[in-house]
């Protein structure tokens, strides 16, 4: 869904240093954002969501505020989101 460069790209990095833990976030961000959407999903909203959970538990890694991220990225995915009755 997205990349590891685009990721580094995202967020400005230009070292490989931090591969490692850029691939745990994406997944992680991956995971939460399909488990919020409810399906899984290619849409362009995705992957954008995908990238803001990305930068923010790496801006945030001290201190994330997870239910803060998990509210944007329901917000963000809203329109796309399954409804399970």
């Amino acid at each position: 869904m997205v990349s590891l460069e685009e990721v580094k790209l995202y967020l400005k990095v230009e070292h490989d240093e931090e591969d490692d833990l850029l691939e745990q976030l994406m997944e992680a961000s991956h995971q939460l954002c399909e488990a919020i959407l409810r399906q899984t999903s290619d849409s362009d909203v995705l992957k954008t969501a995908v990238l803001y959970g990305v930068a923010y538990l790496y801006e945030h890694r001290e201190v994330a505020n997870h239910k803060e991220l998990k509210e944007t990225l329901y917000h963000l995915l809203l329109a796309e989101r399954k409804d399970v009755f």
